[in-house]
């Protein structure tokens, strides 16, 4: 079966060949592009706790001069996979909420008083799935967001996936944000390509991610908000 990845590198290729060794053709075509703030001092003071949506925002603070002094602080995210990478940049205290922004929340709001008082930084993109800002303030918590990275949408789809899509060749689509979800739709609207994609199935990694498209394609959710969970559905239905 044939597949179009659609995340942003270089996690595309991984997930791509994940289904290649699966037997299957994938092909890859990251809609959205990484691109780092220019780094800026950072203001901790009176800051108890970090918050973490996103592997990436970990990656951008890999390289901070002042990594040493977030080291030592506890930090919530909002999955495992972004839980593993804080213990690889360093990072001992890490609580995985183990699901999606508001999981993050009710996590944070849960176990943050145990930790004293003080706010919450979070290093975030600038666009986001979620609002945890508001989150925390609803519970009474302050939460310092910076935005340390960008994720800029393509301006078009590459000339050998427009061909696929319009030869019916792809068996499913596979999207792994709400952002991605809106860009794959702006592109196939701008390039008359939403025509011929209804009954193409859309695998997303949670029912957010895929609601931009459930209007034109067949979405299926995964059962958790994870690449297992979201390559098990994929493969299930093979």
């Amino acid at each position: 079966m044939r597949f179009l990845v659609t995340r942003p590198q270089p996690d595309c290729k991984r997930s791509a060949d994940k289904l290649r060794a699966a037997g299957h053709i994938a092909d890859e075509a990251p809609l959205l592009e990484f691109k780092v703030m220019p780094p800026e001092p950072l203001d901790l003071s009176g800051v108890s706790a970090l918050a973490f949506s996103s592997r990436r925002a970990v990656s951008v603070l890999r390289g901070h001069p002042q990594l040493a002094d977030l080291l030592g602080l506890p930090v919530f995210t909002v999955g495992d996979a972004t839980a593993e990478a804080c213990r690889q940049v360093g990072f001992q205290d890490v609580r995985s909420a183990g699901g999606d922004f508001a999981a993050l929340g009710a996590l944070i709001l849960r176990e943050h008083a145990g930790l004293g008082p003080g706010a919450v930084f979070y290093p975030a993109a600038q666009d986001r799935a979620g609002d945890l800002e508001a989150l925390l303030k609803d519970g009474g918590l302050a939460c310092r967001t910076r935005v340390v990275y960008r994720m800029e949408p393509v301006e078009k789809l590459p000339a050998a996936v427009v061909t696929a899509l319009t030869r019916a060749a792809y068996d499913g689509v596979l999207v792994y944000s709400r952002r991605t979800a809106e860009t794959l739709l702006f592109l196939l609207k701008s390039s008359g390509l939403d025509a011929v994609v209804p009954g193409l199935k859309v695998y997303a990694i949670s029912s957010q991610a895929g609601e931009p498209l459930s209007d034109i394609m067949r979405v299926r959710v995964a059962d958790a908000p994870c690449e297992a969970a979201l390559l098990d559905l994929v493969l299930a239905e093979c």
